[in-house]
């Protein structure tokens, strides 16, 4: 099992939101300030794009997928200069399944939509990612990519039996896809475990740790799982993931550790040797030093959420 396997399978994604917006120019929308995943994919037409955290505008066209990762704010319009409305008052602009509004000109069409997500068992892959990613639509996206996003404009304008379930999967799948196109791009440059997942030796060793994450592993032998020497091995590690292989061993027990203790009624016993620790003792000092409180504090304060 891969890391990213291991983050899908225990992320809940919830309260999945979408609708199919047609603009005629001039127009422009701006996004609430909400702790959710937000989305948009302009099915045609062309604007430009302003988050809160840069000075510059993005230029948008036809195909173009946009998912902003953190509460900030955005706006899109046909030109900066342009009237907005805000995402809150989309209510007020709906005809049918498709909220509608502008000017009168050119028309622009979009699927936007949001989503809540477990933030603790996602946090590995959102400490990695950058908050905002823009997907052009060229040779990068998969067939399967552009499925998933013509799936969610046609269950948006035209829902079925069952559609809040549909809408919530392919939400997840399209979560998965942009991963992928990204770490495809980032593949050969530094940037932590993604790259690492991505390299060819030092990816077969990653996946070899979360395959069996109880294992009395050593640096010597997640080294002979990669075909590496253990010098080799540990400093190609440190250079690409940006962790020495034993603190990112202890890192993901910890993320897996604090995920068993939300998710059931394990004892402390139970959980540590799960996640390789023969000594209850010695695990409950490495949450600690890793988590900044012992699981029985986290259980706790967790049960009161």
């Amino acid at each position: 099992m891969d890391p990213l396997t291991e983050i899908f399978n225990s992320m809940n994604i919830k309260r999945a939101i979408f609708d199919k917006i047609e603009v005629t120019a001039p127009w422009g929308f701006r996004s609430t300030c909400a702790p959710e995943i937000k989305f948009a994919l302009m099915l045609n037409g062309s604007g430009v794009m302003k988050i809160q955290s840069s000075k510059n505008l993005i230029p948008l066209s036809g195909g173009d997928v946009l998912i902003i990762l953190d509460d900030s704010e955005f706006s899109i319009s046909d030109k900066a200069s342009s009237r907005m409305i805000d995402c809150a008052d989309f209510k007020k602009y709906k005809v049918g399944n498709i909220i509608q509004f502008g000017g009168g000109g050119s028309l622009t069409t979009f699927v936007i939509g949001r989503f809540e997500i477990s933030q603790p068992d996602a946090k590995p892959i959102l400490d990695v990612l950058p908050k905002f990613l823009h997907f052009k639509l060229n040779k990068n996206r998969t067939h399967s990519f552009q499925s998933v996003l013509e799936l969610l404009a046609l269950e948006t304008e035209q829902p079925g039996l069952a559609s809040e379930s549909m809408i919530n999967r392919l939400c997840e799948m399209l979560f998965i896809h942009a991963i992928r196109v990204y770490t495809n791009e980032i593949s050969q440059r530094n940037n932590g475990w993604l790259a690492g997942l991505t390299d060819r030796q030092l990816g077969v060793g990653i996946r070899s740790i979360h395959d069996q994450l109880e294992k009395n592993w050593t640096v010597e032998s997640m080294a002979t799982c990669a075909g590496m020497s253990r010098s080799a091995f540990a400093s190609k590690f440190k250079t690409i993931v940006g962790q020495s292989p034993l603190e990112y061993l202890t890192r993901w027990r910890m993320h897996k550790a604090s995920a068993l203790i939300r998710q059931n009624d394990s004892n402390v016993s139970e959980i540590s040797h799960a996640v390789g620790y023969e000594s209850e003792s010695a695990f409950t000092k490495a949450f600690k030093r890793e988590m900044g409180e012992t699981p029985s504090e986290f259980r706790k304060r967790q049960s009161t959420k």
